[in-house]
């Protein structure tokens, strides 16, 4: 079964849900401008301000990184470092995330405990492993608090560790494009917070329906990220499968056909698309409910394909791409973690307590490698992200799912629960960090907790 897309096959609205884009005229879209390492090092400030941003074809009013609603992608090799500079204009705390990366959680690495006061700078030294996985990850703040006001306002880009398709020849040189999916609420002029999904602009790279082209025949690489804060995406392709080569990050075992993709918040997906026939075809996120207890929004067209041109002859797509490993007959202790709220949805819960950073909720030794039961026991949806490491997924709803790879984001059905298996085995996630949904709001208002990890 596949399980973003199981999970809430019985969820999306009907197709007459589904907000067609306005009469604008056509936009070419635009990839995000690329920032990138040079002699294994990544060198940039980030300045964090209030300023008029391009968004969705006008002016507006946001916070941003460096004036941009896109900041810029960063793309780095294994075994890099980025030396990067945060400067703080704004009249609140903020900080970086670096997220679904195997890196040190400790000093001014990836320490979400790191507070930068508002005309404040702080510089971040961040050591890639030679072993981080080639993927696409993504960086945004991370201060309690602030996260989801900030994210909503744009403050987060792409960062791509190079090397996906390497090991494929007849995959290399590949045209590829990043599709970050970015939600936003605008009155007078600037963004603003309304209930989740209403009245949001769906965008890609801060576009409205931009134009994609692509020749009869064509394989291209989409790097699709859903980095808002609170909407689910559930995207089909007119007359197009996906092949998915990789899920948070991290390569499958094969290429898995679909026809449709969920992302959830925070959630990334590279996928091979091959152009059919010449002629326009949509790229749609479906109309969403994420329960009782949560919101209910209708879907958009959020890109327009055109496939003319010269045809190429298709790919021939490997079935299969490199062993993964299956940690399920590796099991060393296991825990259970519940997600759970008030009945006006005002606070949320992690085993019953809201998150405070001065407490340690759960303690592993490391080279444990566990198998969590997360239960949500509340009437909408939460979805289950861990940082510094991945995980597997074995069951959703006592449902076994079939091994395909790893994620770091996984979706915890309504009054259900998933069972994942996490390794904590690499010497360099040593410390503390924590786990949370990564609905940025559902995590402000307290569904996070700490763990540490001890030599």
């Amino acid at each position: 079964m596949n399980l973003r897309a199981a999970v809430l096959l019985a969820l999306p609205l009907a197709a007459d849900g589904v907000r067609e884009a306005g009469p604008a005229g056509p936009e070419t879209f635009r990839d995000p401008t690329v920032v990138a390492s040079r002699d294994g090092t990544l060198e940039l400030t980030l300045d964090a301000a209030r300023a008029p941003v391009e968004l969705a074809g006008r002016r507006v009013s946001a916070q941003a990184y460096n004036g941009s609603y896109l900041p810029p992608t960063l793309r780095v090799h294994p075994g890099d470092v980025i030396r990067l500079r945060l400067v703080n204009a704004l009249d609140e705390t903020t900080n970086l995330h670096v997220h679904g990366m195997a890196v040190s959680p400790l000093g001014t690495s990836d320490n979400v405990f790191l507070h930068i006061a508002p005309g404040r700078a702080q510089d971040y030294e961040i050591r890639i492993p030679a072993t981080q996985p080639p993927g696409m990850y993504w960086y945004h703040p991370h201060a309690h608090g602030h996260s989801d006001e900030q994210v909503r306002n744009g403050m987060s880009g792409a960062l791509v560790v190079e090397g996906l398709l390497d090991p494929f020849p007849e995959l290399r040189g590949l045209r590829e494009h990043v599709l970050l999916l970015k939600d936003a609420q605008i009155a007078d002029g600037k963004i603003v917070r309304r209930g989740i999904g209403d009245d949001a602009e769906r965008t890609v790279n801060g576009q409205l329906d931009p134009t994609i082209t692509l020749q009869p025949g064509e394989t291209q690489l989409w790097r699709i990220g859903n980095v808002g804060a609170d909407l689910y995406y559930l995207l089909t392709l007119d007359g197009h499968r996906f092949y998915e080569v990789a899920r948070d990050g991290h390569r499958l075992a094969r290429l898995v056909p679909k026809r449709q993709l969920l992302l959830e918040p925070g959630a990334r997906e590279e996928v091979l698309v091959q152009a059919a026939g010449p002629g326009t075809y949509q790229l749609r996120t479906a109309g969403f409910d994420t329960g009782p207890q949560g919101n209910r929004y209708p879907g958009a067209v959020l890109a327009t394909v055109r496939v003319e041109g010269a045809a190429v002859p298709p790919l021939t797509l490997p079935k299969r791409l490199l062993p993964v490993a299956d940690l399920r007959r590796r099991i060393t202790g296991r825990r259970t973690i519940v997600f759970s709220e008030t009945a006006d949805g005002d606070t949320l819960f992690v085993d019953g307590r809201t998150f405070d950073p001065s407490r340690t909720d759960t303690r592993v030794t490391l080279g444990a490698i566990e198998e969590w039961t997360i239960r949500n026991e509340s009437g909408e949806l939460h979805d289950f992200h861990i940082h510094q490491t991945h995980f597997q997924v074995t069951e959703v709803n006592g449902v076994r799912q079939r091994f395909d790879g790893y994620q770091d984001i996984v979706n915890v059905p309504v009054h259900g629960a998933v069972k994942v298996i996490i390794p904590f085995t690499d010497p360099v996630i040593v410390g503390r960090f924590v786990y949370h949904c990564h609905l940025l709001s559902h995590e402000d208002k307290g569904m996070m907790a700490t763990i540490e990890v001890m030599p």
